[in-house]
Formats: C-alpha cells, structure tokens, sequence
C-alpha cells in the first residue's frame, strides 16, 4: 500500500541550550548515531558466528554543534556542567492526495556533558569554524508531539515507538 505522506526535508532550525537561544550555529549538526554494544557468539551447535547486540546499550555517542565564528555561546557549552541542548526544526511533508505540502514539528533533546572545543581557524573573509563536542547521555526525539525515541543511558531507559525495551532489564536488577 502506497503511502500518501511524503517526507521530504527540514525546513530551518534552532539549537537551544537550557532555553537560551545559540547564535552563529552553522547549517548543519550531526545527530548520535546508535551503534549496539554487540558480543560475538560462537561454539558447539552454531554454524559459525554472529554478533548479538545487547538490548538498550550503545557505544560511545557524540554529537557535534559548529559554528560559523567564536562566540560566548561555544565557551558556554565548553564548562563541565551538564548540557541540556533542544534542536526544535519544521519538517516538510507532500501530501500525495492533496497535493499540498505540510509542516511537522520535530524536536530533539540530549543530555550531556562536553568532551572538547575545537577553536577553528582564522582567515580573512571567513568564519573559524569553531566547534565543541557533546558526549551524549540522553536522547529523546518527537515528531508532531510523539515520542519516537527516549534513550536514557544512565537510567536504563530505552523506548522505541512507544515500546520500553529495557523495562525488562530495569524490573531484574
């Protein structure tokens, strides 16, 4: 069955640390990726081996906020505090049936803590390129006021649409 929403782009965005407004970031973040902790299995009665991801655990996720110049905004993500940052964007849809197109909300927040600063470079006519780095703690993305993904490392917390996946885990420890 043919869907009739198309999903076709971000429309604009804005960063947000604990409710302040970041100026001067650059066109484009990185968002975490998630990449499960796996062990390899193998041994009698198994032809071969296979990796087995272990539910809800992760590696080591990053995420990495540029900006076009040094400002106070990155000194301020730089301290040792945890982060709060909320990326709020409008996300373009096409109605097949329609045919008109549509705004959808999206917002992204993560918890963290900073790993680092890169004070870019400087050139005549051009921005630093100045960026700091987040070591990510938590994660929750919503679409349109659903929770697609909450992703808490610390709390044993990991629901994908709307399922809890380490309820489990959290009721046998």
């Amino acid at each position: 069955m043919m869907t009739s929403i198309i999903p076709e782009k971000i429309v604009n965005y804005n960063v947000y640390d604990d409710g302040d407004k970041l100026v001067g970031v650059s066109g484009e973040i990185t968002l975490p990726e998630f990449e499960a902790m796996s062990e390899t299995i193998g041994g009698a009665g198994i032809a071969g081996e296979y990796d087995s991801p272990t539910p809800g655990h992760f590696e080591s996720q990053e995420m990495e906020i540029n900006f076009r110049t040094i400002s106070d905004s990155t000194f301020k993500l730089m301290g040792n505090r945890g982060q709060t940052l909320t990326l709020r964007a409008a996300q373009q849809s096409y109605n097949v049936t329609s045919g008109k197109t549509s705004i959808r909300p999206l917002k992204i927040t993560i918890r963290g803590i900073s790993k680092g600063m890169s004070a870019g470079k400087i050139e005549v006519g051009s921005p630093t390129e100045t960026s700091n780095k987040i070591e990510i703690l938590y994660v929750k993305i919503e679409e349109d006021g659903k929770t697609l993904l909450e992703f808490d490392k610390l709390n044993f917390i990991y629901i994908v649409d709307g399922e809890d996946l380490l309820e489990d885990v959290r009721n046998a420890i």
